[in-house]
């Protein structure tokens, strides 16, 4: 993500951004991220908002037991886009895992683009494949070889299934659901500072084909299983044959 290795919520405050006044994060789940930027001092002040109460409950216990100050709250992505509130709030806002669920991208956008101060960055850590994760023939084509080139105690399953419309809609109707818009629409609502895709169009499906507790062993055949498919994804992605499915990019708002 970063090009020089480490995690990359320290490089981009450290390396990348100065400290911020305060922060805004869409989506936040159970507080992960907002909590780190606490802890490490990131940013004077840190609200956030998921649509879950449970991870809400969850991160607001996890912020009083180490006395950090995160406003964590209820709220949907429909309200905020409704009701952003006061112009030129923030410093920066987070997308982490969220605006591929998304749907009305062109709203959120105007609305992160009200609240976030002139020359404020929003930072976009996301996947942007394909819609509903619903991947090409060839695409998955590529991982059905794959999987048959791996051994079989490695395997969960033999290929990959495709869930059709109605699984989707049933598991999760916002899973994707524009995300192969991101990297078009962000760049026309504020300023690339810096973009950088990062693949995944085979390790993120192939992930839930295989064996997890022998893959995860330990041992020097499994170490070397996951390298080999991380530089055949890299060999793939680099000729062409595959397309990035996730991003991380640092935009300002101009």
């Amino acid at each position: 993500m970063t090009g020089q290795g480490g995690f990359w919520l320290e490089w981009l405050f450290t390396h990348h951004l100065s400290r911020a006044d305060s922060l805004l994060s869409i989506g936040c789940g159970d507080g992960g991220h907002e909590l780190l930027i606490a802890r490490r001092g990131f940013a004077s002040r840190t609200v956030a908002f998921d649509a879950s109460p449970v991870a809400i409950q969850m991160a607001q216990a996890a912020a009083r037991a180490e006395d950090l100050a995160v406003d964590f709250r209820v709220g949907l992505f429909e309200e905020f886009v409704a009701h952003p509130g006061p112009a030129d709030q923030f410093d920066v806002v987070l997308f982490s895992g969220s605006l591929h669920h998304i749907t009305d991208l062109e709203g959120m956008l105007s609305a992160v683009r009200r609240v976030l101060k002139p020359g404020g960055r929003v930072i976009v850590n996301e996947y942007c494949g394909p819609c509903y994760q619903l991947y090409p023939e060839t695409q998955v084509s590529v991982i059905d070889r794959t999987l048959a080139s791996i051994p079989q105690e490695f395997r969960a399953a033999d290929r990959l299934g495709m869930p059709t419309i109605d699984m989707v809609m049933a598991s999760d109707p916002t899973e994707g659901v524009r995300s192969a818009l991101i990297p078009l629409l962000v760049p026309m609502y504020f300023e690339r500072e810096y973009e950088r895709f990062i693949g995944g169009a085979l390790l993120h499906p192939i992930f839930s084909c295989l064996n997890a507790s022998r893959v995860n062993d330990g041992s020097m055949e499994s170490a070397i299983l996951v390298e080999s498919l991380i530089h055949l994804e890299d060999e793939l992605t680099r000729s062409g044959v595959l397309q990035h499915d996730f991003m991380f990019g640092v935009y300002i708002n101009r």
